[in-house]
């Protein structure tokens, strides 16, 4: 008869697996809430897996999206995977609104909040702006404006709805800055139109240009 494997070598295997897999991490320890049926299980689909994936390998990241794809909850779990095992990451959020911004560090809050305490960090900071901990990694929200990107070197940058966000040209040259220590973005957004940086930068991806372009 086999000897069962005692439950430190199973989590040891489980959090090597997660170190590894930021899909394999979300799948089995990430909740998300749901309108209507709660927290429950992130359940990937198989574009979204695919989708973390292109995410994890390419350092830019373009996302062209339609609605209610989780694509937002999938780079709240994606963030959360850095700050959880790696330390000294920075994260920034920047949005149309505080309030757009805010909504994906409140996923990233909530799976935080749910996973199992052998794979939770402890908190330094914890409100709906920001998630600190004390590994050094952070997750932080700000509305759009000149200023928003003018902060430290960021190791990830994500401009949520970026065809929506006003002056977003002004935010990504100062971006730069705090990117070039080896930092990487993820630009989603709906189509809004020609001719702002979203689509420039889409097109430009589609022709083999910095970004990755990932289209829903």
């Amino acid at each position: 008869m086999s000897i069962p494997t005692p439950l430190k070598e199973v989590i040891k295997q489980e959090y090597i697996k997660c170190v590894k897999d930021p899909a394999h991490f979300m799948r089995k320890f990430c909740m998300i809430q749901h309108p209507i049926r709660g927290k429950i299980p992130f359940d990937l689909y198989d574009f979204q897996e695919k989708t973390i994936d292109e995410i994890q390998e390419n350092r830019f990241n373009i996302i062209l999206k339609a609605r209610q794809l989780g694509i937002s909850t999938i780079t709240a779990g994606y963030s959360l995977w850095m700050m959880t095992f790696h330390s000294d990451k920075n994260i920034l959020v920047i949005a149309t609104k505080q309030d757009v911004a805010k909504n994906l560090v409140t996923k990233v809050r909530v799976m935080h909040a749910n996973l199992p305490s052998w794979l939770k960090q402890q908190c330094v900071e914890d409100n709906k702006l920001n998630l600190r901990y004390r590994n050094g990694s952070q997750i932080k929200a700000v509305a759009s404006g000149p200023e928003a990107a003018r902060s430290e070197a960021l190791s990830l940058l994500v401009l949520d709805e970026a065809a929506f966000i006003d002056k977003i040209d002004e935010i990504w040259t100062a971006a730069q800055q705090t990117l070039a220590t080896g930092g990487g973005a993820i630009m989603l957004s709906t189509p809004n139109g020609t001719g702002n940086l979203f689509h420039k930068t889409w097109c430009d991806a589609m022709s083999g240009g910095q970004f990755k372009p990932i289209k829903l």
